[in-house]
């Protein structure tokens, strides 16, 4: 039985109730996970009509050769599922969340008396309020500079507040009240704390009247510093009110979704929208997905929210994403705690802001356009030109890098769908050679790396080699020993007698049972994305053969002389200051140093000075 014949019979044994389905390749591994509200007719549809199926449909088809399921008891259920395992996984077609630190938030800390605000890059659901995501640093020090100047906060930590004795200068300078030492009672403070949440709710209008009678009365008691001090926060709250009315969006806090494609490429665009106003933004870009854009969004909300990220009062989706709204609004509300509004845009301010999001997506999507359209198309031409039996998603990348043997070390790039993917880089230290001999050290590095690709079933699409035939031969008699004769391989080498004014590729690639190389025209696609693989393995690899080389010239002198171990090195070290006065010393000098007696002192002496 094929593979066609095996999933077509397992479609009839696929239950009608509603639930979560996993596609998996040929090695086991999920490659997309969705969710049904009737399992049987939506796995199907896949199967159905081929020729009417858009690219990115037939691409995830062309790699499922097996299928799961687990069945819930609603469609609530299986969209929470759904969620987790996405999540769990990272299956290659869904949509994946990379881990972007560029996005912070500020923490009020309500478990402290007195508060203070914290920068933070995770929001938690810990009782805190959380003000953000902020899109760039920037942002974060200009409010916390408004606040410090208006509210006078604390900004010490817990530990110096607990232990000072009297105010800081921050006191002297006018930048805090030093609730550290009393001279501001936890009522008082609490108080202020009060107006830092009505800034943050873009409610500071409601702050002037009270301040401004507060001027007053202080100006009454003549106590004209403060009196200052309460016009001068009143003139900066003016100020920032002014800038505010110019981006306000009504009041609340509201996530805005826009969405942007062209075919398999996608972009989303995530505005937050905080007290009325706008803070910023975040990108979603995806390549090669195979669901409409209601399901991206109802998998993007679903992963995002899941987590600990902040869930607003209101959620803004684009007017054709209805069925996100009926599936995901009750799930939205358990997860917060409180309602929260999860509609479509169709008319007025909120179909503005969608309107908004999705100009931005549609921007990033035409600055981003050569590697979200092309990618696809550039890796189904490789496949097509390297006689791949997949599309190769996943391309990692070996060279070797030593001189004369020494510091010898091989690298290992991973590239998924066409860019870098960073985790799968490594870095490996040769350890069975000692001489010139890039053969032998391919070898140690290529079998290091396929026993743990196949015992953990983690192996590339596509394995690339910077070499020639000698490295190919290399890769391709590790593969038999170690069983993997069907995993794809390829070597790219240079061409030496090009000549210098001739126009064509500079490289060619070999493959294995074929005696000539695979040459391109110039500006070849697919072979300017083997190159840049290429290019990135040896940049790799020269950046980790230096770093030994520069360890191994920078070592200590101190290092070889005999009978001098770490610790007796770090007590000369501490005792002289450095090498240069450690040779300056006489014997005598040397032998009153801890740990060294008379016969280590004079053969560190005689060690330093050869030639006395």
């Amino acid at each position: 039985m094929n593979g066609d014949e095996f999933i077509r019979e397992k479609l009839d044994l696929v239950p009608l109730d509603p639930g979560v389905y996993l596609w998996k390749d040929e090695s086991g591994k999920i490659i997309y996970v969705g969710k049904a509200k009737v399992l049987r007719h939506r796995v199907r549809q896949y199967f159905q009509r081929p020729e009417e199926k858009d690219s990115k449909t037939r691409l995830l088809v062309a790699h499922i050769a097996d299928l799961d399921w687990i069945v819930t008891h609603s469609e609530k259920e299986a969209l929470i599922l759904e969620s987790t395992l996405i999540k769990k996984h990272t299956p290659r077609y869904n949509v994946r969340l990379r881990d972007d630190k560029r996005f912070i938030s500020l923490q009020l800390d309500l478990g402290h008396p007195f508060p203070r605000l914290n920068v933070v890059r995770k929001v938690k659901r810990d009782g805190n309020i959380y003000y953000g995501p902020f899109s760039d640093a920037r942002a974060v020090r200009e409010t916390l500079r408004f606040i410090n100047a208006v509210f006078l906060l604390r900004k010490c930590s817990d530990r110096n507040f607990s232990g000072r004795q009297r105010p800081c200068l921050q006191y002297q300078i006018g930048r805090c009240r030093a609730p550290c030492v009393g001279y501001i009672d936890q009522t008082q403070y609490r108080g202020f704390i009060e107006e830092v949440k009505l800034f943050f709710a873009g409610r500071m209008s409601e702050l002037l009247p009270a301040l401004t009678a507060e001027m007053q009365e202080a100006a009454a008691a003549l106590e004209f510093e403060a009196a200052a001090r309460l016009r001068d926060r009143i003139a900066a709250i003016e100020k920032t009110l002014e800038k505010q009315r110019m981006v306000a969006h009504g009041k609340g806090d509201r996530d805005v979704f826009g969405l942007y494609r062209e075919g398999a490429a996608v972009v989303v665009c995530q505005l937050f929208v905080r007290g009325g106003s706008l803070t910023g933004q975040r990108i979603y870009p995806f390549r090669n997905i195979e669901d409409d854009d209601d399901a991206i969004l109802r998998q993007l909300i679903g992963v995002y929210y899941s987590g600990d990220n902040f869930l607003p009062e209101q959620i803004l989706l684009p007017p054709d994403a209805e069925e996100s709204v009926t599936v995901l609004a009750d799930w939205l509300g358990e997860v917060a705690g409180r309602k929260v509004e999860l509609r479509t845009a169709q008319r007025g301010e909120g179909k503005e802001l969608v309107a908004l999001a999705a100009t931005n997506a549609r921007r990033h999507f035409e600055a981003q356009r050569g590697a979200l359209v092309t990618s696809a198309d550039v890796l189904g031409e490789t496949q097509e030109k390297l006689q791949l039996p997949r599309l190769p998603d996943v391309i990692e990348c070996f060279d070797v890098s030593n001189l004369q043997g020494k510091q010898a070390v091989a690298s290992q790039v991973r590239f998924v769908q066409g860019e870098p993917d960073r985790r799968g880089y490594r870095r490996y230290r040769i350890r069975t050679k000692d001489s010139p001999d890039d053969y032998t050290m391919m070898r140690e590095a290529l079998t290091r790396r396929l026993t743990r690709g196949r015992d953990a079933g983690d192996l590339p699409d596509l394995l690339l080699i910077d070499g020639g035939k000698g490295h190919l031969a290399v890769a391709v008699a590790v593969l038999a020993e170690l069983g993997l004769v069907d995993q794809p391989v390829a070597a790219i080498t240079k061409i030496k007698d090009l000549e210098p004014d001739d126009p064509g590729p500079e490289d060619k690639i070999y493959l294995p049972g074929r005696k000539n190389a695979l040459t391109f025209k110039a500006g070849s696609n697919v072979l300017h994305l083997l190159q840049r693989i290429r290019d990135e393995a040896h940049r790799f690899a020269i950046e980790y053969h230096r770093l030994l080389r520069s360890k191994a010239l920078t070592a200590s002198e101190l290092d070889e002389i005999p009978g001098l171990g770490p610790e007796k090195k770090k007590d000369l070290l501490r005792a002289f200051g450095s090498v240069a006065r450690i040779r300056e010393a006489d014997r005598e000098a040397l032998r009153q140093a801890p740990g060294i007696g008379p016969k280590l002192a004079s053969t560190i002496y005689e060690h330093l000075h050869p030639d006395d």
